[in-house]
């Protein structure tokens, strides 16, 4: 099958160098629906600013809904070229990202998904050489990375307290699902392609994850009782994953239009995810369903979970034998202290947002 015009291996066949007016059409793979939040708020908007700032050079065929590949596979695709890009969610990857997944393992730190989203593009393109190396080995460049929205407790029945949800099967990865466990509830590590099925079929009580989910995933066909305390949120989404020889192949000029774009993306994704998470409990509230806060009980126990996520991290990490594990957490831990100062500087500021990540981040690199 032909994915695109000009493909990054026949490019390489023919020892090709880009020129200025190159005219190429990358490919793009997501796992995720042409409606979700990200795709269509980031990723199709982004394309569009590229096409128009490189003068038609670079267009954009996007398969989405997982056409090329789900989680699992979208790493490997864009590194051996099956793809040319795509959104890489490396929690599904730890293997092949294992610094990435140590970091985004902290799920249950991320009450403000804008923080851990400043905070983690700072890390990735500024203060983790370890995180460029694992890339590169993976032949991939990674241009940007999101949050989602905050995660909260969704289940297909209304839950209320702490004793009610212990026992019950939720799907919840990572470090979510290290603490889930902890305070008794069982944990199902399935990657969120899965989650509909798997609760339709009753393999899942409940999931914890954004509540646009509800619409994103269609949760919404089943999901009644909605916990409206945040959970954290996840914050290991590689936006754009590009492939290594595809990135050299582009003129200095090509480049820089990904570059320059990076920043409003990011903004873009993280304010339509706080909107989507917010209209879909009402709508949840609207049609029958319950949205409320869990138990005080439940939240001491999470809150205990929250303050131990650095240890189950860095103990997960050194088993692994990652180097450098700590010094690498306590980098982040340092963002996510700038980011949160940030943040009450620049509050519900959008453009002030957007700004920010350019001077501090998307600039330097």
């Amino acid at each position: 099958m032909t994915i695109r015009k000009t493909s990054a291996a026949a490019l390489a066949a023919l020892s090709l160098t880009a020129t200025p007016g190159l005219a190429l059409e990358m490919t793009y793979g997501a796992y995720t629906s042409p409606t979700h939040t990200t795709n269509v708020n980031g990723i199709q908007p982004t394309q569009e600013r590229i096409t128009e700032a490189t003068n038609g050079e670079i267009t954009f065929e996007t398969f989405a809904g997982g056409a090329m590949g789900g989680p699992k596979e979208l790493l490997g695709n864009v590194g051996n070229g099956i793809l040319d890009s795509a959104s890489v969610v490396d929690i599904y990857v730890k293997s092949s990202l294992p610094v990435s997944s140590m970091i985004s393992s902290m799920l249950a730190i991320g009450d403000d998904p804008k923080v851990m989203a400043a905070a983690v593009n700072e890390f990735h393109h500024l203060n983790c050489p370890q995180c460029k190396e694992e890339l590169e080995e993976n032949n991939v460049v990674g241009l940007s990375w999101s949050a989602t929205g905050a995660y909260h407790v969704i289940c297909k029945e209304p839950i209320k307290t702490l004793a009610d949800l212990q026992g019950r099967k939720i799907r919840a990865t990572s470090g979510i699902g290290v603490a889930m466990q902890e305070i008794g509830a069982a944990p199902v590590s399935i990657t969120t392609a899965e989650m509909y099925e798997a609760m339709q079929r009753g393999q899942i009580d409940c999931a914890v994850g954004a509540t646009a989910w509800l619409d994103t995933y269609n949760l919404k066909d089943f999901a009644k009782g909605v916990w409206s305390n945040a959970l954290g949120s996840y914050f290991g989404t590689m936006n754009w994953a590009i492939n290594q020889d595809v990135w050299n192949e582009l003129t200095d000029d090509q480049r820089q239009a990904f570059k320059d774009n990076m920043a409003q993306a990011v903004a873009d994704i993280m304010w339509a995810y706080v909107d989507d998470n917010e209209t879909a409990m009402e709508w949840l509230k609207e049609n029958g369903g319950t949205v409320e806060e869990s138990d005080q009980a439940f939240k001491d126990a999470w809150a205990e979970q929250q303050a131990k996520a650095y240890d189950t991290a860095l103990a997960a990490a050194e088993a692994d034998g990652i180097e450098n594990a700590e010094e690498l957490l306590n980098t982040f831990k340092g963002l996510v202290e700038k980011w949160t100062a940030r943040m009450e500087e620049i509050g519900d500021d959008k453009a002030a947002y957007q700004q920010a990540l350019q001077d501090e981040i998307f600039s330097k690199i």
